[in-house]
């Protein structure tokens, strides 16, 4: 547990201390700074049974098929993340074979007549066509079908080009060399030739790439960004998940600010999401965060979306600039508190500190509490800043809700927990801190309505609120390291003040145990007496002081916790002419 906390112990700030720094402009060339780490790789493919009778029936289809043409004989390659995974023995679920003539609608009709003549017992199920939809990035159709239980994807080899107005390609039929080409990495452009049983390379660097751990583009990688900007998302997410080093020239390509302009203005904010999704729940997001910011593009991902130019005009002079001062905080976040992370990891004994050990645990090893936690770190300096969204309405909504929900699309699962961390962060603090100052003084209700607001979520916001103070107790003695390109595992700085860390992780020790003294673990969820009974024994009407009075049941609940609903009633009885 103790590993585990230090691959992903990370501080967050509670003020804004650093506006009046000075960051430089973002103008800087990568030079090769670290060795590629070797890694063992597979030499060739190792098929398991399913993946052997996959492989068995149709290279026994792809014959048949042979024997009846002279030209263009019939060849088909599994493509994509699956060799690479092969490669570097993780097991793969996700099979796309490119044909080399055939459409995949085509190739699978033709394969569902041979099964059904050949083998009538074995059945192509649920085959399905997805049309060409370019809007939706699907420029030629794709069939989909499941074979021996696992789904499977059939499509043609692919060409494409790009025009200078469209971020759409132009998708044509193409060679096994041009479809290698025009993907977004070497090491992701490999593929396994079922027909010959050999693993191809059309780009003469991916094996290499693969085995030094090394992302570059195909093909010159400036104009491979600017064709498709969200490739540079793609191979920052590669990066993070498997610790792989970005090629020099691929790194110095992605700061072009030509390439965030049209990842802004060109990209949909739900592609961007979910390779920021995928980003944060990898194995080092961190790395992924580092890389973000090196290359700049931390504004062009944490924004509002479509709803930028509206926020523009409809709101005030001084909240634009709140804006903009917490975009560049945003931007400070993730290299301040990276470092600290990286220092933490590897210089702090957590030992002494199971309870808030086990918090930090329990978010590193589930990816949706994991990616909560970052982005709550992430959007932090924006705090309570609110903005209007729309011209005719005065209705104000936080910053962070709406660049969760419009410039990132993350759902209401997501965006609801991460401003309630920020909420709780800004509004109630003082519970916590009354805490640390005197335990023994907090009443039962204060600590329970604030673990209330918590929800399910209660260990994801005391292990938020300690990164919070942790940073704020290193403020002073850390500098920036923006402009320090990023490598997977860094060597890391030696703590300033290791005292004072440890007094943070000694008060949400103490908030720990504190909820454990008192039995506050599973905050009651039901009153003891609800609000159709009180108005039957109080003999009233519905009106505002009821709800007003269920707060107060919900106090005396947490303050009485062996207490009986006949004694809550006297005491609503007490003090029910407060409220009338």
């Amino acid at each position: 547990m103790i590993d585990l906390l230090r691959r992903a112990l990370f501080p967050i700030y509670r003020s804004n201390p650093f506006l009046s720094r000075s960051f430089p402009n973002r103008i800087h060339i990568v030079r090769s700074l670290h060795t590629p780490m070797i890694r063992s790789i597979n030499t060739n493919i190792v098929l398991n049974e399913t993946e052997s009778q996959i492989r068995s029936l149709l290279v026994e289809f792809c014959d048949h098929y042979n024997q009846s043409v002279v030209d263009n004989l019939l060849e088909l390659r599994i493509t994509g993340g699956w060799v690479r995974d092969k490669l570097l023995g993780i097991e793969s679920n996700d099979l796309d074979i490119a044909i080399n003539h055939l459409s995949g609608e085509d190739f699978a009709s033709r394969l569902f007549d041979y099964t059904q003549e050949k083998y009538p017992d074995l059945t192509l199920k649920a085959v399905h066509t997805i049309k060409k939809n370019p809007e939706k990035s699907k420029h030629l159709e794709t069939c989909t079908t499941k074979l021996f239980g696992l789904d499977i994807d059939f499509v043609n080899l692919r060409s494409e080009a790009y025009t200078e107005d469209s971020r759409v390609p132009i998708i044509e039929c193409g060679t096994a060399e041009e479809d290698a080409l025009r993907r977004d990495a070497t090491l992701n452009a490999l593929f396994y030739n079922l027909n010959n049983n050999v693993i191809e390379d059309f780009t003469g660097r991916g094996l290499e790439d693969l085995t030094n751990g090394i992302l570059r583009t195909p093909l010159q990688p400036l104009q491979t960004f600017l064709d498709d900007p969200l490739r540079v998302l793609r191979l920052i997410r590669f990066a993070s998940r498997f610790d792989f080093t970005i090629e020099k020239d691929t790194l110095n390509a992605m700061i072009n600010d030509d390439i965030h302009s049209t990842l802004i203005h060109k990209i949909s904010r739900e592609r961007v999401g979910v390779e920021v999704e995928k980003i944060l729940t990898s194995k080092n997001p961190m790395y992924g965060l580092r890389l973000i910011n090196f290359v700049g593009l931390t504004e062009s991902i944490f924004n509002p979306g479509t709803m930028s130019s509206v926020i523009k005009e409809v709101n005030d002079a001084q909240t634009l600039k709140e804006l903009k001062i917490g975009e560049k905080d945003v931007f400070e976040m993730i290299d301040l508190s990276t470092q600290m992370w990286i220092s933490l990891q590897k210089k702090m004994d957590m030992s002494s500190f199971p309870r808030i050990s086990n918090h930090f645990n329990s978010i590193i090893t589930n990816k949706q509490l994991q990616k909560l936690f970052w982005l709550s770190i992430i959007l932090l300096p924006y705090k309570d800043l609110q903005v209007r969204t729309n011209s005719k309405k005065p209705t104000l909504q936080l910053i962070s809700n709406v660049i969760l929900k419009e410039g990132l699309r993350f759902g209401k699962h997501d965006f609801d927990i991460v401003t309630n961390n920020i909420k709780l962060n800004v509004e109630n603090y003082s519970t916590l801190e009354k805490v640390f100052r005197t335990p023994d003084s907090i009443l039962r209700s204060e600590l329970g309505l604030y673990l209330k607001e918590c929800g399910e979520f209660v260990g994801l916001n005391l292990a938020f609120n300690c990164f919070n103070d942790l940073i704020s107790s290193q403020q002073a003695s850390v500098e920036s390291k923006a402009e320090t390109q990023p490598v997977p595992n860094p060597d890391a700085d030696s703590i300033p003040d290791a005292s004072q860390i440890e007094s943070v992780l000694e008060n949400y020790e103490k908030v720990c145990e504190v909820i454990e003294t008192l039995g506050l673990e599973n905050i009651p969820k039901v009153l003891i007496v609800d609000g159709k009974t009180l108005l039957k024994v109080l003999q009233r009407k519905p009106g505002p002081w009821l709800g007003k009075i269920n707060e107060q049941v919900f106090i005396w609940q947490l303050n009485n916790p062996t207490g009986t609903a006949e004694e809550c009633i006297e005491h609503v009885k007490e003090i029910l002419p407060n409220y009338v």
